[in-house]
């Protein structure tokens, strides 16, 4: 099957190299790789391109496409521009400081062929730390084991809001290109984005579609200050609500209850973690009381 990864890129120039090695030295090269230069200030451009010339007999397979956007967006646009540029049968998004371990591609291709899975979420390794995700003895009861570390996720909607299962941090899923429809990432959203996406994504698909776990580490992820998700606040009001939240505030569906049950406890967490002080946080949960108090329900009442 071909594969189509799609690389959003904006100022990364010491860790894209990293990034088109591990795809350089896949035992299944990529068919097509795109990469989204989101108007990179530093030297990320300039790094990618010499990259990809030094690794050039590594790629001779493989298309290679390179978008400059003249204005940073975020990475949801260009992940966005990326999905209509991909050819590929399969697609996948690698953050430009992250790689992807050797045989990655390889396996992903051969399971979602043989298995006919539609869409393969993958573990990921954080580095430095080596901590890995997801801990799937929480949720292991709602898996189906199809073969050694592969899993059957029967009811995705309701496994995506447990607290330890990890689907878009990372870019950590694979999915057929058809199965996409016509979802694409929210733009200007810097918090969730990727939960988001794939929520609305797995909410479009048929129900016979069949979506699969890869418990091995697939993804290594760098733990970088300064990133999206580790980055600091000086005032409450500047934490924006998750576009989760914002979405399905009113709803009444379980699952869509159940996923910003999960998603209000992490933002809290964040919140704690990345406020400079008690009394920044304390005027946080008080601003948003009532919404961590009713999502709060849901997320108890979900682990029920």
């Amino acid at each position: 099957m071909k594969h189509t990864v799609v690389i959003p890129l904006y100022n990364k120039e010491n860790y894209i190299y990293d990034a088109i090695r591990s795809l350089a030295f896949q035992e299944k090269k990529p068919s097509q790789i795109i990469i989204v230069d989101d108007a990179s200030t530093d030297k990320s451009l300039v790094c990618l391109k010499d990259s990809l010339l030094f690794f050039a007999p590594q790629f001779l397979q493989t298309e290679i496409q390179i978008i400059e956007l003249k204005e940073n967006i975020g990475p949801g646009n260009a992940r966005n521009l990326g999905i209509e540029q991909a050819t590929g049968e399969l697609i996948s998004f690698l953050d430009a400081d992250d790689c992807y371990t050797p045989s990655s591609l390889r396996e992903v291709g051969s399971i979602m062929e043989q298995k006919n899975i539609d869409v393969l979420v993958v573990g990921i390794l954080l580095l430095p730390s080596n901590y890995y995700l997801p801990n799937i003895k929480s949720f292991a009861t709602e898996l189906i084991l199809l073969s050694d570390q592969l899993y059957l996720i029967p009811n995705v909607l309701h496994t995506i809001s447990a607290p330890d299962f990890i689907m878009g941090l990372g870019s950590n899923v694979v999915i057929r290109k058809k199965c996409l429809n016509d979802i694409r990432y929210e733009k200007n959203v810097s918090l969730n984005e990727g939960i988001d996406f794939w929520y609305r994504v797995l909410k479009s698909i048929k129900k016979e579609a069949l979506v699969g776990l890869l418990n091995k580490a697939c993804i290594e992820v760098r733990e970088i200050e300064g990133s999206l998700s580790r980055i600091s606040y000086t005032n409450w009001a500047a934490l924006e609500i998750p576009v989760t939240i914002k979405r399905y505030q009113k709803s009444a569906n379980r699952y869509d209850q159940q996923l910003m049950g999960m998603l209000s406890q992490r933002w809290l967490e964040h919140a704690m973690e990345r406020l400079p002080s008690w009394q920044q946080k304390v005027l946080f949960v008080l601003n948003h009381a009532s919404t961590l108090l009713k999502n709060y329900y849901y997320f108890k009442k979900r682990n029920k």
